[in-house]
């Protein structure tokens, strides 16, 4: 009879759940951004989607390491810049109406 593993959730079933959830939330954003802010330009929204996404990754990540004071300072200038970049990139696209 085979032993069983010593932590019952293997290393590739977390990864896999991780990446169904980050999926999931993908087409969640997607799925609201076509039909709110790009309306007419539905196309856009998997772009920004994707990039939303994204960020939100780092920013749970970002949450994660102030509790345990790592790395905080560098994550910190990424999500500024990503986020700054992203809200700008979106109010152009907008304003232009691309």
């Amino acid at each position: 009879m085979a032993a069983a593993p010593p932590f019952p959730i293997t290393q590739e079933a977390l990864l896999n759940f991780l990446y169904a959830i980050y999926y999931f939330l993908r087409d969640i954003i997607r799925f609201i951004l076509e039909n709110t802010l790009f309306k007419e330009f539905p196309q856009y929204a998997a772009l920004y989607g994707d990039v939303i996404t994204f960020l939100i990754s780092i920013t749970a990540i970002y949450l994660i390491l102030v509790m345990f004071e790592a790395v905080k300072k560098y994550v910190k200038i990424i999500l500024i810049l990503g986020w700054g970049l992203l809200l700008l990139s979106i109010a152009l696209t907008v304003i232009k109406g691309a």
